[in-house]
């Protein structure tokens, strides 16, 4: 069984703390601050059983960050109200808050009745009817106890029990993440961060990455309900004791997650909701604070649909952060006013890679907010362009698991998954006909720009296309295959170009090739082709370059160039050489060449480089 989180929320003094330890044993006002002032500041925890764990939550109302690091991922409300206090302000706030972070299940419980008469309980009842009204805990339960006498704790007892095992599994994404609530120090293991596990699972031994500043940790130890175990998954509550990192180096709102897996974003697309007791509307670009997690972010709002978003509605919106915050799609969270600092409302992301200007964001938003997960999928994949995701991008922008998103992606004709190499890519066959045509249009371009040219270089192409280098390498090499375009050693080209000279460059290049052929491996410079063909060096070097990229001669060191023609018989020469000789000195191979040391060293240098030959001492053998 998986383990279910139940979290207590309501009013200061309203007997959360009392509550747990009656329930468990546990004074969760651990810290002595607490204890001085009879309040609970931070977080605490206890466990109900094996499987199920109590978060008692700060009641007072500085301490509703505090109180939002607890509550979210929890899988059962606990809203507890004191019986001689009825409804007071923390209380509505903790409900509003509870119902905006989507809580599947709650209870409500009615402390201290030992300190009223059955006809003002009856009161308090009808209060938090009204209360409850037309929210997720409308049919919920309502216990009576007290934490002093014990009156009602086996009742209550045996209902957190029927909401655990009615209580849904929360979604999980496949991916490990954790909200970090407390981080210290323990002699002997270093630093250890405790959370509950918002989604996939963790072993020990694993790398991990804490956000929002990218560091790098292993997974040294790991503990769950207060026991050393092997992994965690989604729903543990659980404590980890990393290795490489120093515990001032996590703090409360940092993210323990795969690595690679979350980004820090400084604008993020949401859908949010104002509460209709909010006594304001939100107005343009106004600035709130943003909730999430263990994270505090002030933020400007700026609305798609209206300038205005009255009290009891939603849309979709676009929050520039005015800090990092990491987040994921899917994730919920609560937005309070700058001041005076109250809840208004809440939402849930919806997109995390905005980088558009406004006008398109606007579109992408609506889209986003109004269709099913395939069209979403195509929407994101299309917006990438020339930037194909990946499965796990696509976890990430969807908060979806990738069970799910191949699921869809298989019963989608439009989308395919491009697996080359070590990587895998999800694009539409639109984009990838687009890609192919954009190479295309490139090539021509290029060889308009530049007629003496035979192809251009990959780089060169991956630039313009601004694509990922896999995806470009498959791309061309599909292209080659089907003809739509050529290569000439590292050079790709336009099947239908060629280097077109005139009449008297060619006749020019004829006589230098004929001229290198006849010298065989005897080399003339620059300056002595020039003198031997009566044409300037200018002219020479152009006439070349073309033969050099038309693959017609082998430039093997500065001026020093041999024709194609005479390396191949050479190439042919020096294998005939090894098929009954195990080496082959400088000297065999000047005789080979007929040529002098001075040309014999840079070509069996070049031999060397080509992989035909390797040297061992002042010799020669044959590599392939």
């Amino acid at each position: 069984m998986k383990q279910k989180i139940i979290g207590l929320s309501g009013h200061i003094d309203h007997g959360k703390t009392a509550l747990v330890k009656a329930l468990t044993g546990t004074n969760t006002d651990s810290l002595s601050e607490e204890q001085k002032r009879g309040m609970t500041i931070d977080i605490g925890f206890a466990f109900l059983d094996d499987n199920t764990t109590l978060i008692d939550v700060p009641g007072h109302e500085k301490f509703v960050k505090n109180m939002m690091a607890g509550i979210s991922g929890i899988d059962i409300a606990l809203l507890v109200i004191a019986a001689d206090d009825s409804v007071m302000p923390q209380t509505k706030e903790h409900f509003e808050i509870l119902n905006l972070l989507n809580i599947p299940l709650g209870a409500i419980v009615i402390n201290k009745i030992d300190l009223v008469d059955t006809s003002w309980l009856e009161l308090v009842e009808l209060e938090i009817q009204e209360l409850v009204e037309g929210s997720f805990m409308e049919n919920s339960p309502i216990i009576k106890v007290s934490a002093e006498t014990g009156d009602g704790l086996v009742e209550l007892k045996q209902i957190l029990k029927d909401l655990c095992d009615q209580a849904p599994d929360k979604l999980d994404r496949g991916i490990f993440r954790l909200h970090v609530d407390r981080s210290f120090s323990v002699k002997g293991y270093g630093t250890v961060v405790t959370g509950t596990v918002n989604s996939g699972s963790l072993k020990v031994g694993e790398n991990i990455e804490i956000s929002p500043n990218l560091l790098k940790a292993r997974v040294r130890g790991l503990q769950s309900h207060g026991n050393d175990v092997d992994s965690i998954q989604i729903g543990d509550r659980a404590a980890i004791n990393l290795q490489g990192i120093e515990v001032k180096q996590v703090l409360r709102g940092s993210q323990v997650a795969e690595v690679g897996y979350l980004q820090s974003v400084n604008q993020v697309g949401v859908i949010i909701k104002l509460l209709s007791s909010s006594k304001k509307p939100i107005v343009q670009n106004q600035r709130v604070r943003i909730h999430l997690g263990t994270q505090e972010v002030i933020a400007r709002v700026a609305i798609v649909n209206t300038k205005i978003l009255e009290p009891g509605n939603d849309c979709p919106a676009l929050l520039r952060l005015e800090s990092p915050m990491v987040l994921a799609r899917g994730d919920r969270f609560i937005i309070r006013s700058f001041s005076p600092v109250l809840t208004i409302g809440g939402g849930e992301v919806v997109e995390v890679s905005i980088v558009e200007k406004w006008k398109y964001i606007k579109d992408r938003l609506k889209l986003l907010y109004d269709s099913d997960h395939g069209n979403q999928i195509i929407h994101i994949v299309e917006g990438e362009r020339s930037r194909p995701i990946t499965l796990k991008g696509l976890q990430y922008r969807l908060g979806i698991s990738k069970e799910k998103i191949n699921q869809i992606v298989e019963d989608m004709d439009e989308l395919f998954w491009l697996n080359y190499k070590q990587g895998q890519w999800l694009l539409t066959y639109n984009q990838w006909d687009q890609l192919k045509s954009n190479i295309q249009t490139y090539l021509k371009d290029f060889h308009e720009k530049n007629p003496l040219s035979l192809g251009s270089q990959k780089e060169e192409i991956r630039q313009y296309i601004k694509c990922d280098d896999s995806i470009l390498g498959a791309l061309l090499e599909e292209m080659i295959a089907n003809n739509f375009i050529g290569k000439k050693g590292e050079l790709y080209l336009d099947p239908s170009f060629s280097i077109l000279l005139s009449a008297e460059d060619s006749n020019l290049q004829e006589s230098i090739l004929g001229q290198l052929n006849q010298e065989g491996f005897t080399s003339s410079s620059l300056n002595q082709l020039s003198i031997k063909v009566g044409k300037p060096k200018d002219d020479i070097m152009r006439v070349l370059s073309v033969a050099e990229k038309e693959g017609k001669i082998l430039r093997i060191d500065g001026d020093l160039m041999f024709t194609s023609e005479n390396f191949i018989q050479l190439k042919n020469k020096v294998k005939t050489y090894f098929s009954d000789k195990k080496e082959m000195s400088i000297s065999d191979f000047k005789e080979l060449a007929n040529t002098s040391r001075k040309y014999a060293v840079p070509l069996l240098e070049y031999f060397d480089k080509k992989k035909i030959t390797y040297r061992e001492g002042n010799s020669r053998k044959l590599l392939k």
